[in-house]
């Protein structure tokens, strides 16, 4: 049976750019922990977006894999931090300073910063970002949680700006998950990678995990996990590695999926879309 679901934000659950979940997909998370089936976001976003996304209901996100499993909770418990190198950080957004349509958001600590040329439109930050992402001039200093590059610019030319980072640092990795942004990520470490950390605090295996996607980011879980599941709206790529299949994001697929695992698990069966 599935004893642990770990999900993508952004098109997998909630619409890129809507504020919050659905009460349903709450309810959905909520009848799995009641069926012992531990729930955990796995996202590019930070706590304080997964506190924003699910109106403050913290029994949704206090297992999690945050910031592309950069940070890892299990019931509430940090269980690990992954930084990124700061001398890193700073030769991106130096390198990138120049492009008029693109900018480098980094989180140091709680807070998040925009970094760009002074010609950049940042546009409607809080709708995708979050309300309190802060224009910044000034280099990170601290440790850098998170990076993503966000960007107005063609998909060609979008290659062209991900060459340039992996590039300029070569222990670091883009993946995007929408349109518009691409994350940045130490090589080696990526969603897989905080899975395996929760299954080794729970004791269980990759059997026992069932996990849902719909973009580049989400690929290194849908190949390594079985029980992969990808929404109708997802990307090709993601949608050819998953195992199984459902309807799209708008339409709460993954709600009514969680509804189907936690029905399952009271018989310790598997849920009737695996079978």
């Amino acid at each position: 049976m599935i004893k642990l679901v770990l999900s993508d934000m952004d098109n997998t659950i909630v619409p890129l750019g809507a504020g919050r979940v659905t009460e349903h997909l709450r309810a959905a998370v909520h009848a799995c922990l009641d069926a012992g089936v531990r729930f955990a976001p796995a996202t590019g976003r930070d706590p304080d977006g997964l506190e924003r996304f699910f109106c403050g209901d913290e029994a949704c996100y206090a297992s999690m894999l945050a910031s592309n499993s950069k940070v890892i909770a299990l019931d509430g418990r940090l269980v690990r931090e992954v930084f990124i190198d700061t001398d890193d950080v700073c030769r991106i957004c130096e390198l990138l300073e120049p492009e008029p349509d693109v900018f480098c958001l980094f989180r140091v600590g709680d807070t998040d910063y925009a970094y760009g040329s002074s010609d950049v439109d940042y546009g409607d930050l809080a709708d995708i970002f979050g309300p309190d992402v802060h224009v910044t001039q000034e280099l990170p200093r601290g440790n850098v949680i998170a990076l993503t590059v966000a960007h107005a610019i063609s998909a060609e030319r979008q290659q062209e700006v991900r060459a340039l980072v992996e590039g300029a640092c070569p222990g670091l990795v883009c993946r995007a998950p929408a349109l518009g942004v691409f994350d940045v990520m130490p090589c080696g470490w990526d969603k897989a990678s905080g899975m395996q950390v929760l299954m080794d605090e729970m004791g269980i295996t990759v059997d026992e995990v069932c996990v849902f996607g719909d973009s580049e980011n989400d690929l290194p879980l849908l190949n390594a996990c079985p029980n992969s599941v990808a929404v109708a709206n997802a990307m090709p790529e993601a949608a050819a590695a998953a195992r199984y299949h459902i309807g799209a994001c708008a339409d709460d697929a993954v709600a009514d999926a969680l509804f189907d695992i936690a029905e399952a698990a009271k018989t310790g069966e598997m849920p009737a879309f695996m079978r």
